[in-house]
């Protein structure tokens, strides 16, 4: 009979935490203005919200094929979600909202980084071995 709670309790936790990270997620994705925090927002947030829940479903359903089915899923996201923001990042860098010179869109209110420098030293790089 313990065994059951002890299960409902892990269970619960771990659906509470998992919720916290997915809220937390939606809570960053409004309130950070550059794309690339919110695009950090984003990918831990279905990371690990998602290994919450799931953790927490297998808790109370106990070992079976669907929880096994349910952990491939989860490992299946934790190997795509860093590749697919590693390539928005990517294009942020290249096709962001940076002019040729590097400085920032001010319509957006983006500060000066050093994304828009990186970006301008790429661009520069391009051009030189274009020339050559």
């Amino acid at each position: 009979m313990t065994e059951h709670w002890v299960r409902f309790g892990l269970g619960t936790v771990c659906l509470c935490v998992g919720l916290f990270f997915l809220v937390s997620a939606v809570v960053g994705n409004y309130r950070f203005r550059f794309a690339l925090n919110r695009m950090h927002a984003a990918a831990l947030g279905d990371t690990l919200g998602l290994l919450g829940v799931v953790l927490g479903i297998c808790f109370y359903e106990g070992l079976c094929p669907t929880t096994v089915k349910l952990l491939a899923i989860v490992a299946l996201l934790w190997i795509t979600s860093p590749v697919s923001s590693h390539l928005i990042m990517l294009m942020e860098f290249t096709a962001g909202p940076y002019s040729a010179q590097g400085e920032p869109d001010d319509e957006q209110g983006l500060e000066q980084s050093s994304i828009g420098l990186h970006r301008h030293d790429l661009a520069q790089s391009r051009k030189e071995e274009d020339a050559q």
